[in-house]
């Protein structure tokens, strides 16, 4: 399927793309600067989401720091991942040489909606 293919059938609603989060999460580095900036920021505010959460469990009450390491850290790592696949969804969608590349290789698939 050629990329233009892609954007009629996606036009009519008939097809989505989709991509698993591993590949996502290995692709990053080939996107464009404002997607690794952001993929980077969020890398570390879940990296830094760890000690502030100790921080938390020290100066308050301890539950606090608990709460936030088993929930918002969780959460910060399943946004990242639904994110980067967002964010190669997006790149394939608008360049059609990078949407060409992943289908050929199986990287990305185009499902039927329906």
């Amino acid at each position: 399927m050629t990329h233009s293919d892609f954007l009629e059938l996606r036009s009519e609603g008939l097809v989505k793309l989709g991509v698993s989060p591993s590949v996502a999460l290995s692709l990053i580095k080939y996107l464009p600067r404002r997607y690794q900036a952001a993929h980077a920021f969020w890398s570390w505010v879940l990296v830094l989401s760890i000690p502030a959460a100790f921080v938390l469990w020290y100066f308050t009450k301890w539950y606090w720091g608990l709460l936030s390491l088993f929930f918002t850290t969780p959460i910060i790592n399943e946004s990242m991942r639904k994110s980067a696949c967002q964010f190669v969804m997006e790149h394939a969608t608008k360049d059609p040489e990078f949407f060409e590349s992943l289908f050929q290789q199986g990287l990305i698939t185009v499902v039927n909606k329906h």
